[in-house]
């Protein structure tokens, strides 16, 4: 950056000077792009903007809901063509299975607890019976310290 004291003390013209001082005021051309984390959107919203673009009466009502709702048209045809097939309804049976999932892994957690417990078990006994014989099941740096 030159300022106008170099410029004169260096003998540049004073066109140099204000060439610079428009470089340093003009912004930044570059464009910083922040990229956004794709949107998600809930079974219950999707229902609710697929039964609000049914009720309109035309294309411009359904341009301002769709502008509103800061949606593209090409995202909603695609959930149009899901509750078509069948995937876009939140049924019972969903939430069963969801249910089953959730009561397997509660079963399956049980099941490690209860696992868990007999293999502490056993290595308690383990301890014990070495301690009656004398013989230690530790490693030789917690011998020492003992």
């Amino acid at each position: 950056m030159v300022t106008q004291i170099e410029a004169v003390s260096t003998g540049r013209e004073e066109e140099n000077f204000e060439d610079v001082q428009q470089k340093i005021a003009a912004p930044d051309p570059q464009v910083n792009i922040r990229k956004n984390k794709k949107r998600t959107f809930s079974l219950k919203y999707k229902i609710k903007i697929l039964d609000a673009l049914d009720a309109c009466d035309n294309a411009s009502e359904r341009g301002v809901l769709l502008r509103r709702e800061g949606l593209y048209h090409s995202v909603v045809s695609g959930w149009r063509q899901y509750r078509a097939q069948g995937k876009l309804i939140f049924s019972k049976n969903r939430a069963r299975k969801q249910e089953a999932k959730q009561n397997k892994l509660i079963r399956e957690n049980a099941q490690l607890k209860k696992k868990l417990a007999q293999a502490e078990a056993v290595i308690d006994i383990q301890k014990k019976v070495s301690e009656l014989f004398g013989q230690s099941i530790l490693p030789h740096e917690h011998r020492e310290r003992s």
